[in-house]
């Protein structure tokens, strides 16, 4: 039987093409737990493994990356959070969620500062909160642990919504759903701008004070925060397509 071509295997499977998952964990056999659960997500998900800072960055050079799932302490010289501010430094368009053994308030808001797109404690000790979390992230979602998501923390309103909402309530535009996906990516204004072809300017003024405003929030962390917190689903843009 022959072989099929990439055309073929993206149309029989478009997952497994367009979502590439970096897993960077020093722990061997943490590793292949967290391959299990993430496959249990989604079958057909691309799983690249890194023990190290070293061998993350050679895979983020070789291969294009949807998500990058990165351990904080990695128990070399060089950190998870090294290796995230390598990521925003270098403008990498991918999302990248820190995992560590801790999920203090201090740890949790200094890598959303930093550019992390959603935080999973790998102490919660349920199996199945873990598989809830990833499952989140990869399908549009921010995962934040509980304890940066209490009402009135960090400026955010003090009164919880009934239920989550559909980001559609928010009415946003196009371009203001993307520019929230970036933000939500963890994303600067200057590589925001750079993804869309505008100026950074009119993403600073236009684009992110009005995101602030909608949702009644003051700096991008807690805008980050809010959409955790309501479960919003924020899509990923479409692909520009040549004419």
């Amino acid at each position: 039987m022959p072989a099929l071509s990439a055309e073929e295997l993206q149309a029989n499977n478009p997952t497994s093409l367009t979502t590439r998952v970096l897993l960077v964990e020093d722990q061997s056999l943490v590793r292949a737990g967290m391959k299990t659960m993430l496959h249990m997500v989604e079958p057909g998900l691309q799983i690249i493994e890194a023990g190290d800072y070293d061998d993350a960055l050679r895979q983020l050079a070789q291969t294009p990356i949807d998500f990058v799932l990165l351990d904080i302490d990695l128990r070399s010289a060089k950190s998870g959070l090294d290796l995230l501010a390598h990521v925003r430094q270098q403008g990498l368009p991918v999302k990248v969620i820190m995992l560590s053994a801790s999920d203090d308030r201090e740890t949790v808001l200094h890598c959303l500062a930093s550019g992390a797109s959603g935080y999973i404690a790998k102490s919660s000790g349920d199996e199945s909160v873990f598989v809830e979390a990833l499952s989140t992230v990869l399908h549009d979602g921010v995962f934040l642990p509980a304890s940066i998501l209490a009402a009135g923390d960090h400026g955010l309103p003090t009164e919880r919504p009934p239920a989550p909402k559909s980001l559609a309530d928010y009415a946003l535009s196009p371009r203001m759903t993307e520019v929230l996906y970036y933000l939500c990516q963890g994303m600067p204004n200057k590589g925001i701008a750079r993804q869309m072809g505008i100026s950074e300017g009119t993403v600073r003024k236009t684009y992110v004070s009005e995101l602030l405003r909608h949702f009644k929030v003051t700096r991008r962390t807690e805008l980050i925060i809010e959409v955790s917190r309501l479960g919003l689903r924020v899509p990923r843009p479409a692909p520009l397509t040549q004419a």
